[in-house]
């Protein structure tokens, strides 16, 4: 989650884009309606034209909502967040990218799911 990056994030029940603060504000200055930046506008479509074709072929359909830093739908995205490069040791704010959630790793979920198969 940096300021220059959208994010689309696929949770099964919610479908999310997440837009960085820089994005926002460009967005908020009206780039996207200046031909000039005809890029920046296909840029901020392609992310919703994504989720919408992942909703289509999904049932249940998944929410889906926009966000941004700062945002009450933030909290969504956050808490699904990876958290397999978090370490105490390093610099783990908010402000380097990374995230205390309530999930645990993939790599976690993986070391687990293999000690089980092995004891049964």
């Amino acid at each position: 989650m940096k300021t220059n990056v959208i994010l689309l994030i696929d949770t099964f029940f919610y479908v999310a884009v997440w837009k960085g603060q820089q994005i926002k504000d460009w967005e908020k200055a009206g780039y996207a309606e200046n031909p000039d930046y005809a890029n920046f506008k296909a840029l901020l479509e392609a992310p919703v034209e994504d989720a919408t074709y992942i909703m289509q072929e999904r049932f249940p359909m998944p929410r889906f909502y926009i966000t941004h830093p700062g945002d009450t739908s933030e909290r969504r995205l956050k808490v699904k967040l990876n958290p397999s490069s978090l370490d105490p040791t390093k610099n783990t704010s908010v402000e380097s990218g990374h995230f205390h959630t309530e999930d645990v790793s993939l790599q976690v979920f993986m070391q687990h799911l293999i000690k089980m198969a092995v004891q049964s």
